[in-house]
């Protein structure tokens, strides 16, 4: 006890000091980095046409599945999906020992059948010599005649296989039938094949066209020719497309139908790309913001905005662009203010000069 009561003091010295030493909060003033030069704009609603929103993507109008047309084991595929490649390029090779080795019995067989061709023919001319003696009887002579006959066809049959044999060999080899794109593949290494399996996808380059979703109540109101605006969100671009085919019937999981519409081939876009179709359709309102204060990260797209002199980096959902604007559909309220321009000099947490 006495020991205890002792230490007390110093105990309660301590803890006076450490709050004597204690910083009121708010106290420490925070260092930031000023920007200049950035033009501003105050967000507001504005009337827009309204438009109809379709989602799709982008493929090649002519696009071709290569399949085996002998069977065997893939031996080695030389492409991947995504790869370009150019027309008679080597794509996937069959195992070539099975497809020799047939070859190898298929000119056995032919050698075979033409030994029997020889011994038969041999016979048959004996035969002819006694039967102009009537040394044998007719009987005889028709069956040498047929034995013959029977030589004949088998070595017909054998050179027909050995040219099947040849054939193989030439398809073991599969091979590109013009540039494109390998977009699937559909079996690996090892696969066992037969005539008509199919192997890759080949997507030829510079034909590409927009496949869209179009929903059961809008298909009587779009019709061949009409133009419809893409929007291609990972290009921020946008093109038109001229649809092309309508299909007759509906898919039963999503109700809707497949539209099909050319693109311009100089456009850049290739397979793959997922883009928005729009239409227009009754006037509403929405934010548009200017296309140049979008910033782009990544997959990402945000803008700057102002608040108390300060910039602050906030993400955003686009919808429809418009000219040179593009709507926001999330991130954003009206009365913000936000860099329009002149994005790279902005910094997230930055004060604003005036």
């Amino acid at each position: 006890m006495k020991k205890t009561i002792k230490l007390l003091p110093v105990v309660m010295t301590f803890l006076l000091a450490a709050c004597g030493n204690k910083i009121e909060p708010g106290q420490t003033e925070v260092t930031r980095e000023s920007v200049g030069g950035l033009p501003f704009a105050v967000v507001e609603a504005q009337e827009v046409p309204g438009q109809d929103l379709f989602i799709g993507s982008i493929e090649s109008a002519d696009r071709g599945v290569l399949a085996a047309r002998i069977d065997g084991r893939v031996g080695r595929l030389t492409v991947q999906v995504g790869n370009p490649v150019k027309a008679g390029q080597l794509l996937l090779i069959i195992d070539q020992n099975t497809v020799n080795d047939r070859l190898v019995e298929a000119q056995g067989g032919k050698e075979a059948a033409a030994a029997r061709l020889d011994l038969a023919e041999k016979t048959y001319q004996r035969y002819a010599q006694l039967a102009r003696a009537e040394a044998v009887t007719p009987q005889e002579m028709d069956r040498v005649s047929a034995e013959r006959e029977q030589a004949r066809q088998n070595l017909q049959a054998a050179s027909a296989g050995v040219a099947q044999a040849r054939t193989g060999v030439a398809y073991n080899h599969v091979i590109a039938p013009y540039a494109g794109i390998i977009s699937e593949q559909l079996v690996e290494s090892g696969s066992t094949v037969m005539p008509g399996t199919p192997l890759l996808v080949i997507e030829r380059s510079g034909t590409p066209q927009a496949r869209i979703a179009l929903p059961e109540s809008l298909v009587g109101q779009i019709s061949l020719g009409e133009t419809l605006q893409l929007e291609v969100p990972a290009l921020l671009r946008t093109v038109s497309g001229v649809v092309t085919e309508i299909q007759p019937t509906s898919d039963p999981a999503t109700r809707t139908f497949t539209v099909k519409l050319s693109l311009p081939t100089d456009a850049g876009l290739t397979p793959g790309l997922f883009l928005r179709a729009r239409r227009q359709a009754t006037t509403g309102s929405a934010l548009l913001i200017p296309r140049s204060a979008l910033v782009q990260r990544g997959q990402l797209i945000g803008i700057y905005v102002v608040d108390a002199k300060i910039l602050h980096f906030r993400l955003v959902k686009i919808g429809q662009q418009l000219g040179d604007k593009v709507e926001i559909l999330s991130g954003l309220s009206a009365g913000e203010t936000i860099v329009t321009a002149a994005t790279e000099k902005a910094r997230s947490g930055a004060r604003v000069e005036e």
